[in-house]
């Protein structure tokens, strides 16, 4: 399974809280999540390989087959979300280094984030248990994982060979890769699993250097007995440290590891009443309903990342998974049963839920404050259409593609359109915020004032 989620940038002090590989772990569809691009920039070249144009966030070269140059190109000037752009060939992805492995207890497999060549999106990747300690990636790819337990050895088609172990938040940090030709790249962490150097056999370095927790730059030292120094400053406006945020609003504590370039940075009150408000109008009782990047405190172990929008390094908007759709959930853990409605009022829907992820689509005329509107429900159960208090009732969450005896829920989104179930190409240019179709003029400003206000304070 591969699910594509939008690009981060790179956090201060909790370098890369890569804890969203969660997401991955639960959900059982792939929901896209296309990124908008910026212009510009080249993909990483591996030892042997070649940068090409893209139409993607800058990412750097690395110099390894070159020990007179510094081991990694910088610009001259560099922002601070560089977590994507420390990346290293892995197949048909670029892996970011400072991200880390993720072991899922509960379903028993490992979560890595990997980037595409392209750069135009970020996935997740899932290596299933084949037996005992192996681990593979399915489908099309060529990814093998071995648990030595001290260490886990991820084995690429190519013949890379990436070893993670655990650091001083015992995530799985990439500390060493190793080429099929021999080359070798070693990444060192500090005690709170900041990045601290990364170094390749000739003696080069890569040293990243904080002041009170905040990144601030990166050092490179090469030549013969790396005579040779030079240092980059990070622009003080783009570093930013976000602490984890305590989420209450819903009832219950948990914590959110807030993205630096979250647009929302934070899970307010108003934010708690739309949900609330979608939860009555789309689920039966005890509903719970994720429309605002958010899970609900229930799902902290599972989702203790933001899922909404992200701004990224060139000042244009990354859609997060729950950006422009919705989860709903029959409790506030995501194991319960609920009723599934939709709003009376539509004049076509299809005639049964697609095979593969049970989806159904109902197009409306006019639905809440929109008109010419469909809407599309994934994951139905027992769909049936039962008109019930101006609602209608179409069976219950959980139908396939999406959910597991462990985890229930039905994806919710809404269209531009009398589309029917638009390609998977063509949902984001259609796709329209559900928090937006029920509400009032005045929220919808309240709202907009809210993130741009949270947009400016980092």
């Amino acid at each position: 399974m591969r699910i594509i989620y939008p690009t981060t940038p790179f956090a201060a002090k909790h370098f890369f809280l890569i804890s969203a590989i969660v997401v991955a772990a639960i959900i059982g569809f792939a929901q896209l999540s296309e990124l908008l691009m910026a212009t510009g920039s080249t993909v990483v070249k591996a030892k042997g390989g070649s940068a090409s144009a893209s139409n993607s966030t800058l990412t750097y070269h690395w110099n390894v087959d070159d020990a007179a140059l510094p081991l990694l190109d910088l610009p001259d000037h560099i922002r601070g979300a560089v977590d994507l752009s420390i990346t290293y060939s892995m197949d048909q992805f670029q892996f970011p280094l400072l991200e880390s492995l993720y072991f899922n207890q509960r379903l028993g497999k490992y979560i890595l984030m990997v980037v595409s060549k392209d750069r135009a999106r970020v996935e997740f990747v899932d290596l299933a248990r084949v037996k005992g300690r192996q681990f593979e990636a399915k489908g099309d790819l060529s990814l093998r994982l071995e648990d030595k337990g001290y260490a886990k050895l991820l084995t690429t088609g190519e013949g890379t060979v990436y070893t993670f172990a655990t650091v001083g938040n015992e995530e799985f940090h990439c500390s060493q890769i190793r080429d099929r030709n021999g080359l070798v790249i070693n990444l060192k962490y500090k005690n709170d699993a900041s990045i601290d150097t990364i170094a390749d056999a000739s003696g080069r370095t890569i040293s990243f250097g904080y002041e009170k927790d905040y990144l601030t730059s990166i050092t490179q030292t090469w030549g013969p007995a790396a005579a040779k120094k030079q240092t980059w400053a990070i622009a003080e406006d783009e570093i930013r440290s976000r602490p984890a945020v305590k989420l209450t609003a819903t009832g219950a504590e948990m914590v959110k590891h807030i993205p630096s370039n979250a647009l929302t940075p934070a899970y307010t009150q108003e934010m708690a009443d739309s949900d609330l408000k979608l939860a009555a109008i789309f689920g039966g009782p005890g509903a719970v309903a994720a429309a605002n990047g958010f899970e609900p405190a229930g799902l902290a172990s599972q989702y203790p990342i933001y899922r909404g929008d992200l701004i990224g390094d060139d000042g244009k908007i990354r859609r997060g998974h729950l950006s422009y759709a919705m989860h709903l959930y029959g409790n506030a853990n995501g194991t319960g049963y609920t009723d599934l409605y939709v709003p009376s009022g539509f004049t076509s829907h299809s005639s049964t839920p697609t095979p593969t992820d049970a989806a159904v689509t109902f197009y409306y005329p006019r639905l809440g404050t929109l008109t010419d509107i469909t809407l599309a429900v994934f994951h139905v159960a027992n769909f049936q259409l039962s008109y019930e208090d101006g609602r209608v009732r179409i069976g219950n969450i959980g139908g396939h593609g999406g959910s597991i005896a462990c985890y229930r829920h039905s994806h919710i989104e809404f269209y531009h359109g009398d589309t029917g179930l638009p390609s998977s190409a063509s949902r984001q240019r259609l796709r329209i915020d559900p928090t937006s179709v029920f509400e009032t003029k005045s929220e919808l400003a309240s709202r907009s004032r809210t993130a741009a206000s949270t947009h400016g304070s980092y």
